[in-house]
């Protein structure tokens, strides 16, 4: 064998080690970035989480502040829709305010 012969197996083992070396690298990167892409999820959901326990404790408390119109106009014998309509109220609300009383009346 020649020294070129040599030389060029040299190259190509060395070619070879870099290659899987390389492998390595890129399977640990490509496992980092499935960690990172999870906790991005979980980070989204989290804000989303908030943002709706945000949005239900504001509806708590306006829903608190009108409890007593509304309990006081239903148990008059007025109907969800007049009261929602007389105090601008969805009905939906009128709903959640006549459950969370019933609620309260439990405790």
């Amino acid at each position: 064998m020649g020294m070129i012969e040599i030389m060029a197996i040299g190259l190509v083992f060395v070619l070879l080690v870099i290659v899987f070396i390389l492998i390595g690298k890129n399977s640990k990167l490509r496992d980092e970035n499935k960690k990172l892409n999870e906790i991005l999820e979980i980070k989204d959901t989290t804000i989303a989480n908030y943002e709706a326990s945000r949005v239900a404790v504001t509806d708590v408390i306006e829903n608190f502040s009108a409890l007593d119109t509304v309990m006081e106009l239903i148990n008059a014998g007025e109907s969800k829709a007049f009261v929602s309509e007389k105090l601008g109220i969805p009905v939906s609300k009128i709903e959640l305010i006549i459950k969370f009383d019933k609620l309260k009346k439990r405790d």
